[in-house]
């Protein structure tokens, strides 16, 4: 029969201690919160529909 591990390993009281102490948390700026989305751009809106013409030609030319 295979003999039971035991699930916690045993530490030390240096690690409890490290394990326990509390860190200083830091605060966010606002800028860090915020994420820049990128614009639709006119030529954007352009490239998708060129693409987007591409496919469809595509579909038909592999009948």
């Amino acid at each position: 029969m295979k003999t039971q591990q035991p699930l916690f390993a045993t530490l030390t009281k240096a690690q409890v201690a490290q394990l326990t102490a509390e860190t200083k948390e830091t605060v966010a700026n606002a800028t860090e919160l915020t994420t820049v989305k990128p614009v639709l751009s006119a030529a954007n809106l352009w490239n998708i529909h060129r693409m987007r013409k591409v496919r469809v030609q595509r579909r038909y030319l592999a009948l």
